[in-house]
Formats: C-alpha cells, structure tokens, sequence
C-alpha cells in the first residue's frame, strides 16, 4: 500500500495520507481499550445504556454542527485558491454563527419534548440531568468537530489528527482513575475534558489570528458567505443525521423494545464495524480538501484516476480485515470486551460483513461531496436509513436485526460507488 501511495501522490499529499493513516490505527486502539474500561467495569445493563448514549450523543453533535464539518474543508481550499483569493476568516464567522443556530433549535426541540426525548437519547425516563448532560457533551463535540475541520481545511493534517488523538487519550483517564464507574460520571467526565480541549484550540487559533494582525472585517457582506454555508451544508446535515443515525437507530430501537441487555449484546458487532471504517475515513478526510483544490486548478481527472486505483486497495484490506476477524471473533471479544459478551459471537460475524461496504462508503463519500453542490450522500442515507426502518420494522429476533444491518450497509456501499461512476463523467 504505502508503494502504491509513493507512486501516486505528490510529497505533500503523501505526507499527509501516512500522518493520518498512523493516527487512525491509534485512534481506534484507544476505542477498543475505552469499550474494554467500560465493558469490564458496567454493568451489561449499563453498558446497553452507554451504548445508546453515545450513539444518540453522536446523531445530536452531527445535527448541531450543520453539515459544517463537511462544508469548511471543501470551501476554505476554494476561497485560498479562487481567483482573486477570498480571506476565509467570514466563512469561518458564518460557519460559527450556522451551528449555534442550528444547536438553539435542537435544544428547544429536547427541551418541548423533553419526556420523548429521554427515552430515545438517553433510553430511560425520569433523568433530565443526564439528559442535559447528553446535550451539552454533543454541542460541545460539535465545536471540537468545527475546529478540526478547520485543521482539515487549511490543510494542518497534523493538528487535525493529533488533536483527535489527545482527545481520545484524555477521555481514558477518568476510565481509570474514577473508583465508581456510572454512565452519568463517564459522560460528566468526558464533558468537562472536552470543553478544555476545545477552549485550549480555539483560543490558540484566536492568539495566533490576533498577533498576526488579523480583522474580521469582510470585502463581502458576512449574510454572502452566511448562504453560502447555508446552501452547502444543509443537505450535508441531513446526510450526517442519516448517516449516524444507522449506527445509533438499532440500538435506539432495541432497548425500547426488547431492553438494556439485549442492546449491550447487539452494540458488541456495531462497535467492531464502526472501531474500524474509520481507518477507512482517513482517506477521504484528506481527499475532500484535495479534491476541492484540484476542482480550482481543473485538475480533477488525476484525481479520479486515483480514487478508481484506491478503491481496490480499499477492497483487499476490507476483505482482510473481515477475515481477522471473523476468525477470531471469540478472542477478540474476549480482548477488547469481557467473557460475558461471548454470546454475541454469531451475531458478530454477521455484522462484521458490513465493514466491506461501509469502507467503500468512506471512500466516496467525501469525493462525492468535493465534486457535487447536490447532497447525493444525504440521497443515499435516506434510502438507506428508511431501509433500516422498514427491515427493523419486520424483524423479531436479534439475529435478525444483525442480517438487516448488513443489508443496509451493502446498499449503502452499492449506492455510493453507483453514484460516483456516474457524477465523475459531469
């Protein structure tokens, strides 16, 4: 792989796609080592819950930033690169301005239906404070989202990266030295270690902006750049919603049908899958701003000569992977779970499945989302989360919630690489 890389990319590039791809495997072991804190030290009941916080807490955050993640990578390489090159300091303020505005309307949304609520994010009724505590935590990983597209956008894939992998080392620490473990304090925890994280970036940024002689003052009205967020990122924002709602739906929908067990066992298979594509996201993070760059330059064929190239190293170490971890299902849940989720092992090995498609997905996605204006992915998502619904819907058994799940994401991956072979020739 790294051969085919130093024969395909240009130094900068190069350095980037190693950067990342390094920091990603650290990522996800600091993920498997986080699930096994807290696997060993809940209870399955409790694990259920975590389980379901966590996914709903990621729906939420994705909702409040707006599709921005998505939009600053790709808008900050057209305004650097335009001709005339625009200052991007008023997209950045209108990007700002679009999340509070979209994370007011989300709290007012929990806080009018606020009993409903409770069961969806936090899936038990008659604990307001846990769920205030759900909201803040996913504003708050919001504005750190907002920061590291930033970091993406400027191309600084350093900082992008490393700046995840602190905040993946720091939210371990209270896993270990916390005597008593309880879903509320994990979540307080990782609520108060976030909001330093991000106070520290932003403030850095705003140090390093001042004493360079910055202004926020714009040659264009900030209203301008207000709709040009605006007209990008709201079919991104339902693309994220969508798209993060396949991972936290099932386990939504299992505990308020069949309970907090019954999740814990199911989320054991989804943890696997979504612990490992984002190894397969690294690409993508880096090709959105490089694909917009290239859009600028009109050099977008030797970008799409590479990403046909990619897909087939994307296929081999998918399917090697799988494999792994088919055959060894049982020791590594052992590992990086507990003895007592060795039940989940059959349902495992179908759910693992998924990770083919679901990377061929994070292969494109960003690509797709470079080229078009149009949001095809929030197109796909919603075929494929009202796919969700449905099977769900006629499903009894947890057996056969995993089959749904695998066959939701093969339709997720089979609509994204249909939709790119078919954009790429526009």
């Amino acid at each position: 792989m790294l051969k085919f890389i130093k024969g395909n990319l240009g130094s900068g590039m190069r350095r980037d796609v190693v950067w990342t791809f390094a920091i990603q495997i650290l990522i996800m072991l600091c993920s498997f080592a986080i699930n096994k804190l807290l696997a060993s030290r809940l209870s399955i009941d409790d694990f259920g819950q975590y389980n379901v916080i966590k996914r709903s807490v990621q729906v939420l955050s994705f909702v409040m930033l707006a599709g921005v993640g998505i939009a600053l990578p790709r808008y900050i390489p057209l305004y650097r690169n335009g001709n005339p090159p625009r200052r991007i300091v008023p997209l950045l303020s209108a990007s700002f301005i679009y999340i509070l505005g979209i994370s007011l309307v989300v709290f007012l949304v929990c806080m009018l239906f606020s009993t409903q609520m409770q069961d969806i994010v936090i899936g038990q009724s008659d604990n307001m404070a846990l769920l205030l505590v759900a909201l803040a935590y996913a504003f708050i990983l919001a504005m750190a989202q907002y920061v590291f597209a930033y970091y993406r956008g400027i191309g600084q894939f350093q900082w992008f990266n490393g700046t995840q992998l602190a905040m993946q080392l720091l939210i371990i620490v209270p896993l270990i030295l916390l005597p008593v473990l309880t879903v509320s304090n994990v979540f307080v925890s990782w609520l108060i270690i976030t909001i330093l994280l991000v106070t520290y970036l932003a403030g850095r940024e705003l140090w390093r902006f001042s004493r360079r002689g910055g202004t926020f003052t714009s040659e264009t009205p900030l209203k301008t750049h207000l709709a040009t967020i605006i007209k990008y990122s709201s079919g991104r924002l339902v693309a994220d919603f969508f798209q993060f709602s396949l991972s936290a739906f099932p386990l939504i929908y299992i505990s308020n049908v069949q309970g907090l067990q019954p999740t814990a066992y199911y989320s054991v298979g989804i943890t696997f899958v979504t612990m490992v594509t984002p190894i397969f996201s690294f690409m993508g993070i880096i090709l959105l701003p490089y694909v917009s760059e290239a859009i600028a330059k009109n050099e977008l064929k030797s970008a799409n000569r590479f990403i046909s190239r990619l897909f087939m190293v994307y296929v081999g170490s998918s399917a090697f992977i799988t494999l792994i971890f088919y055959l060894f299902i049982g020791f590594l849940t052992t590992l990086f779970f507990a003895e007592s989720y060795l039940v989940t092992t059959d349902l495992s090995r179908i759910m693992i499945l998924a990770i083919l498609p679901q990377a061929a997905y994070m292969l494109y996605r960003n690509t797709i989302d470079a080229v078009s204006v149009i949001p095809y992915n929030a197109i796909i998502l919603g075929i494929c989360i009202l796919a969700m619904v449905i099977s769900f819907m006629l499903s009894t058994t947890l057996t056969q919630f995993a089959w749904s799940y695998l066959g939701v994401s093969i339709l997720q991956g089979f609509l994204s690489w249909i939709t790119w072979r078919i954009i790429r020739k526009k």
